[in-house]
């Protein structure tokens, strides 16, 4: 396991638990975009120059708001130079021999107090970059804010603006309500989160974000709870009549260093059409001294996605394997299978995705995070996936960087 050693606001680390995939990645990369009012130890590139963050800055910081972000960028090499220059299937850093900025992503925020008395904050962010492209929502909320004509691959998405409610009852019922990331698989939107720059198949063909309301229950100190209504997968008002239930158990052995969740999202797509969308994601986590070990198993199923009212089935299996080798670097691999059994996700036909990604991940300071990685890609398929339909395979070198201000 790589932890990366930032201050942890603690209301921010009892937010994050509230997602029972992002649980793991909590203690995982203990990440806080926001200054610790309890340590002097400057976390981010505005406090380390001019010794306040952001928020003592703007001023909402004695009402409990929080202003941060962090921008990520960078470049990969693509072996076989593909003349469209791009890097498809694989999704965010998408295009080869080409700087991108991925994300620049800006926050408010005023995380819940979880005790013994009600509390009431919230959050929204925006977000700018070429990853935004993948992280919009359906339904008029932030496609089309700005020309794809004069900026080609760069957009904007605003992927959370929703309101959080902590009620004392029992051991702690917290609510969001809004528009929020979804609580399927164990990637992150946030690129910081994520070991890898970049992502898998199985990443990039789960839901990304929800709105609706998510309710968040711990049952004891080992197991918790999600259980939510929302608009379904990526989606904010296309068919307000097609709604899903998402929900989500974890148990957590301390002792052990053993974290299992499963997690799932089910409902119609459209209002008017069977369309019914199921997609869980099985997540077990093992600490083991410095190293850190992940097993995923996600599905999915769609009704009448493909013509002729065919169903679409796809399903996939990653592993990850991560060594702390000192406090400021560490190593790790990634392994997945990938099965798009009708071609629905990546319109290459029945086909099979093999994907296999080494890296590093470099910490000089607190508020700079480098990450060089080697990722070789590889299928079966009816039709050649890469290189605008060549080749087989393809072999890239990127490297990026991610600055939290």
């Amino acid at each position: 396991m790589y932890l990366i050693k930032i201050p942890l606001n603690i209301h921010a680390f009892l937010r994050c638990l509230n997602f029972p995939s992002l649980i793991g990645l909590c203690g995982f990369m203990a990440l806080n975009f926001t200054a610790n009012a309890d340590d002097g130890t400057p976390t981010g590139l505005i406090q380390s120059l001019s010794g306040k963050d952001a928020s003592s800055w703007a001023g909402p910081q004695p009402y409990g708001v929080n202003l941060g972000g962090w921008a990520a960028t960078g470049i990969n090499y693509n072996t076989a130079n593909p003349t469209d220059r791009s890097n498809g299937p694989v999704s965010m850093t998408d295009r080869a021999g080409e700087f991108h900025l991925y994300q620049l992503n800006l926050f408010i925020e005023k995380a819940v107090v979880k005790d013994t008395s009600w509390d009431v904050g919230g959050r929204f962010d925006f977000m700018f970059g070429t990853d935004t492209r993948y992280t919009q929502a359906t339904g008029h909320w932030d496609t089309g804010l700005i020309s794809q004509r004069d900026l080609r691959f760069y957009d904007i998405a605003l992927p959370q603006a929703y309101v959080e409610v902590f009620a004392p009852i029992g051991n702690g019922l917290s609510g969001k309500f809004g528009h929020f990331y979804g609580i399927i698989g164990y990637e992150s939107v946030p690129s910081p989160l994520n070991f890898f720059s970049s992502h898998s198949y199985s990443f990039k063909s789960s839901p990304f974000t929800a709105t609706g309301a998510l309710f968040s229950y711990a049952l004891d100190d080992q197991w918790s709870l999600n259980l939510g209504a929302v608009t379904g997968a990526d989606n904010f008002a296309r068919d307000l009549g097609a709604m899903s239930h998402t929900s989500g158990l974890t148990w957590t052995n301390a002792k052990t260093g053993t974290t299992v969740s499963f997690s799932v999202l089910q409902g119609d797509v459209y209002k008017n059409q069977s369309s019914d969308l199921v997609y869980y994601s099985a997540i077990l986590q093992q600490n083991l001294g410095k190293w850190h070990y992940v097993l995923q198993h996600d599905r999915g199923t769609q009704q009448n996605a493909i013509a002729q009212g065919q169903n679409a089935e796809w399903y996939s299996v990653v592993q990850y394997l991560t060594y702390q080798v000192a406090d400021t670097w560490g190593l790790g691999v990634r392994g997945e299978w990938f099965r798009d059994h009708n071609g629905f996700r990546y319109l290459a036909g029945s086909a099979n995705y093999y994907a296999m990604t080494a890296g590093v991940n470099w910490k000089p300071n607190s508020w700079l995070m480098v990450r060089p990685e080697l990722r070789y890609d590889w299928s079966e398929a009816q039709i050649a996936p890469f290189d605008g339909g060549q080749r087989t395979d393809q072999v890239l070198l990127g490297v990026d960087a991610v600055i939290q201000f």
